[in-house]
């Protein structure tokens, strides 16, 4: 606690014999003293907030507990310590009444331990009561400006959340028209190769016909079977190569008839036993639509006959009234566990390109892998698309 020379009391009394006595033992005591003799001096010399009151009941104007009442309702005054002194007011009843504003209350006669130890004490409870205001006031601009950080770096992680989720969103769109333009790209190049090379090579399969019956039996001749031999594998492998680039039958009778003859083929060529599960009267669903599941089973049998090892696949393509569904299972080794990150699955590229083509219709695409086997599940919410007719009536106006 500060020292007592640093407080200033006011005392009020208008006895001046019983005030320069007070005023005596106060200043006896390190204090320096204000002195009032009635009510209104004591409300006026009280703006200039001294650190304690020591008030008279009985004063000329208006008695002590009205003083009182003013100070404590005056915000100014409000936290000035009031300790009442009466000579005459000594009942119980009027203590009780001084007590009810005041925060003391000292009956003549006083000891000078007496009266020093009340005003000591009641100047430790203000300076008590003004450090906990301190520190509550610090607590509450402490509490503020983080606050006030805290809605900073709030706004600074939406922000930057906001920003990431703009560049991921540009990304993804970026990613899906570049699988657009690789599908475009496939078909443009299919259509050349049947349309260009394949006609030259028929064409060439035509002359080659025409030389063998004059070659028979000559050197020539055998040299007209051998390229005819190699046009003929030349042109299986050009087909070949042309349909898995885009295969016809997609945009001519639909996604079920484009998987059975990829399934078809692919079983040849890898070996690996393919279960297809085609669900009745599947019907057309939108030129893009019936691409993307394409290329996403065409994706995922790829990946199968690399990494699986697995000699058997199952594919179920199904839809309702609300959902479109493309399941793809091997019974292989699974995916590395060097694809997994902190337990969550890493997709390649390939998978990657899964998941794009498939949320660019809204939908989702599962990946659940173990040492049994590796399952693919394409979910796209259903929709309504054009009927085939009416699809070819556009792609001839296209």
């Amino acid at each position: 606690m500060a020292e007592n020379g640093s407080f200033t009391i006011l005392a009020v009394d208008d006895n001046d014999a019983l005030r320069y006595s007070l005023s005596r033992t106060l200043q006896g005591g390190g204090y320096k003293v204000l002195e009032a003799r009635n009510g209104s001096e004591a409300l006026q010399l009280a703006e200039i907030s001294p650190d304690l009151i020591t008030l008279d009941v009985n004063l000329p104007d208006m008695d002590g507990f009205e003083v009182c009442r003013r100070l404590k309702t005056n915000p100014r005054t409000s936290h000035i310590p009031v300790l009442h002194i009466s000579a005459t007011c000594t009942e119980t009843e009027f203590r009780l009444r001084g007590l009810e504003a005041a925060d003391g209350y000292l009956t003549e006669p006083i000891s000078r331990e007496e009266l020093l130890a009340s005003v000591n004490a009641l100047l430790r409870l203000k300076q008590a009561e003004r450090e906990a205001r301190l520190q509550a006031a610090e607590a509450e601009r402490a509490r503020r400006e983080v606050e006030q950080a805290h809605n900073e770096l709030e706004m600074r992680v939406q922000q930057r959340t906001k920003e990431l989720s703009d560049k991921a969103e540009e990304v993804r769109q970026l990613n899906i028209k570049l699988l657009r333009l690789q599908d475009e790209e496939r078909r443009r190049i299919a259509r050349e190769l049947h349309d260009s090379t394949g006609q030259n090579l028929a064409a060439m399969k035509m002359v080659l016909d025409q030389m063998a019956p004059e070659s028979q039996g000559s050197k020539l001749g055998t040299m007209v079977d051998e390229l005819t031999t190699l046009n003929n594998d030349m042109i299986r492998q050009l087909r070949t190569m042309s349909y898995l680039l885009h295969p016809p039958l997609l945009d001519e009778v639909g996604l079920p008839s484009a998987l059975k003859w990829y399934v078809e083929g692919f079983e040849e060529r890898s070996g690996i036993k393919v279960e297809l599960d085609l669900g009745p009267d599947f019907g057309r669903l939108s030129h893009e639509m019936e691409t993307a599941l394409f290329r996403v089973a065409q994706e995922c049998l790829t990946n199968i006959h690399k990494h699986s090892g697995s000699a058997t696949a199952e594919i179920r393509l199904s839809r309702d009234a609300e959902r479109i569904v493309l399941a793809i299972a091997d019974h292989g080794t699974g995916i590395p566990s060097s694809r997994l990150r902190e337990g969550i699955f890493v997709p390649g590229v390939g998978l990657m390109g899964i998941r794009e083509r498939v949320q660019q219709f809204g939908g989702n695409a599962e990946i659940v892998s173990s040492t049994a086997g590796t399952s693919v599940t394409a979910t796209i919410p259903f929709e309504v698309v054009e009927e085939p007719e009416q699809m070819h009536a556009h792609d001839q106006r296209a």
